[in-house]
């Protein structure tokens, strides 16, 4: 078993990453409908208790 400190923050998974990305890309392109939908695709998928963050 793996501990993490406190004060460590948890690294992004690899859909979070994407995401992430993908938002970001839309969001310079303009592509504002695009950007919500990959914020609410990555409040969807934190919520599942994953650890994630993004």
């Amino acid at each position: 078993m793996t501990t993490v400190s406190a004060g460590a923050e948890a690294s992004p998974c690899d859909v979070c990453e994407a995401l992430a990305v993908q938002r970001d890309a839309a969001r310079a392109a303009g592509r504002t409908d695009e950007a919500g939908d990959c914020e609410r695709e990555l409040r969807e998928h934190e919520g599942h208790g994953r650890g994630c963050a993004s």
